[in-house]
């Protein structure tokens, strides 16, 4: 294919768009539909985890230091314990500290314990992955000073079923969504083939080859899937935002913000609706083709 063959293919795919705008505003509303179901799922896929990874900070292991650990010790403690690959967060609650908050609970009853008191250094932890519960723990009992550590392990194993139930779920959704995206684009620009149907078997009476006539709706494929991942972009953050600033979930949670998926969310609409494109143009006109030119 020569170059200035190259460019007639690229302006003939320009030109069909403007010259069918009925069929391109429908492929084009199709597959916006299409992005923003994807997305759509997409963002309750990442926002489930986001809530897991919240309701993991909930889920705490409390470390008990040796009632003879030094404030110096103490801190090394901590500094060990927050170096560790899995820990997410160590908030250290001195004795002191313990001691004061049960006297405001418990008022008169512990004065006796002013110059003498039992209760031990703590290390509140959160963990990053709840699937490396186990061997942290381990880990954290290794911790030269620490007495026993205080943990629901029961809770933690719960949460790692259920986060990977749902997010398995949510894969397949996406996976499906994908594919009737597909189909359904295929066959819409299936009827715009069919519409420019005597112009195409002009173009084979004289000689055009399946790979010249494809092009064009290769193009326009190209096209159609940048500008639905765009308006689609578009649609998805303002819906999004609108979402997030008028429904909370409570004071410590709220929805993932939109700023931690917005690449991910624009490559994957270019990028979808680019793939889609090609491959729907591609299919509809190769059945096409095979259908009505021997």
């Amino acid at each position: 294919m020569t170059l200035d063959t190259f460019r007639y293919l690229i302006k003939d795919g320009f030109r069909n768009l403007s010259q069918n705008a009925f069929m391109t505003m429908a492929s084009v509303l199709v597959l916006i539909s299409c992005l923003l179901l994807t997305g759509s799922a997409y963002l309750v896929y990442e926002n489930v985890e986001h809530g897991f990874e919240w309701a993991y900070q909930q889920n705490v292991v409390v470390a008990y230091a040796d009632t003879a650990v030094t404030d110096d010790q103490a801190v090394a403690m901590e500094a060990q314990l927050k170096a560790m690959d899995n820990v997410a967060e160590v908030h250290f609650i001195s004795k002191e500290d313990l001691l004061e908050r049960y006297r405001e609970e418990f008022g008169d009853l512990l004065e006796d314990l002013e110059n003498d008191n039992p209760l031990q250094d703590a290390f509140v932890i959160s963990f990053k992955d709840l699937s490396l519960f186990d061997q942290t723990v381990a880990a954290v009992k290794g911790v030269a000073g620490v007495e026993t550590v205080d943990y629901d392990q029961a809770l933690s194993n719960s949460l790692v079923q259920v986060r990977d139930t749902v997010l398995t779920i949510g894969g397949w959704v996406i996976a499906l969504l994908l594919i009737v995206s597909l189909f359904i684009i295929s066959n819409t620009i299936k009827l715009t083939v069919y519409s420019r149907r005597l112009e195409i078997s002009i173009m084979r009476s004289v000689g055009a080859t399946r790979a010249f006539i494809r092009f064009p709706f290769m193009v326009e494929g190209v096209l159609l899937g940048c500008i639905a991942g765009i308006l689609s972009y578009g649609l998805v953050f303002g819906l999004y935002t609108l979402l997030g600033d008028n429904f909370t979930f409570g004071a410590n949670f709220s929805l993932l913000p939109f700023t931690a998926v917005w690449w991910q969310l624009l490559i994957g609409f270019l990028t979808g609706g680019t793939i889609i494109g090609i491959l729907g143009s591609t299919i509809s006109t190769g059945r096409y083709l095979k259908e009505h030119t021997a």
